[in-house]
């Protein structure tokens, strides 16, 4: 993996230092377009933030949960300290949840994988204020079973796994508007 900055911390608030860390899923990089505009938001919103691209190298084996646990944690390590630090993860960087929790970063978790055990008992046992984003036509996501006692799902009705509504560009453009303006108003929420 490498680790790129994409935004540089705002000088205008020295006194706060934020991080943001943008995981890719394993075949959505950071380039695509969810993930992109919300590089480019967290950047506007005073951010530094910190991208991950996966290199030809690159294989979670038989350790998925640590690979993507590692990715973060080494982007973290690549950046300035923070007073608040926040991941961004899609898809199988999700993955990084329990080790999220343990570090008690919050997240932005994008088409997370809901059905992953570890994940799931994590969620559950959680008291952080997560965002979880999924499309309901999803086969990885489970609409968040709505029961959960941390964070907030939100799910974006006739959506697949890349929050695209198949075969209608002007409405996947509409839903994914209405997954930033949920996302902007998380992290303008985090203070």
């Amino acid at each position: 993996m490498e680790s790129f900055t994409w935004a540089n911390t705002s000088t205008d608030h020295p006194e706060k230092t934020k991080v943001a860390v943008l995981l890719p899923g394993s075949g959505y990089p950071v380039e695509g377009p969810v993930l992109f505009w919300i590089g480019e938001m967290l950047g506007s919103l005073g951010w530094h933030v910190q991208a991950v691209r996966w290199t030809p190298d690159d294989s979670p084996g038989a350790a998925p949960h640590e690979f993507a646990a590692n990715a973060a944690e080494q982007a973290f390590a690549e950046v300035p300290d923070a007073d608040q630090r926040l991941i961004v993860a899609k898809s199988f960087s999700t993955l990084c949840i329990p080790w999220a929790e343990k570090a008690r970063i919050p997240g932005i978790w994008l088409t997370p994988l809901l059905t992953d055990g570890s994940v799931r008992i994590t969620i559950d046992a959680s008291s952080k204020d997560d965002l979880f984003i999924g499309g309901s036509l999803d086969g990885l996501w489970d609409g968040g079973r709505k029961t959960e006692s941390a964070g907030t799902f939100f799910e974006v009705p006739g959506a697949d796994h890349s929050l695209q509504i198949s075969n209608d560009w002007r409405a996947s453009q509409q839903a994914q508007a209405e997954v930033f303006a949920r996302v902007e108003e998380f992290v303008l929420g985090l203070g």
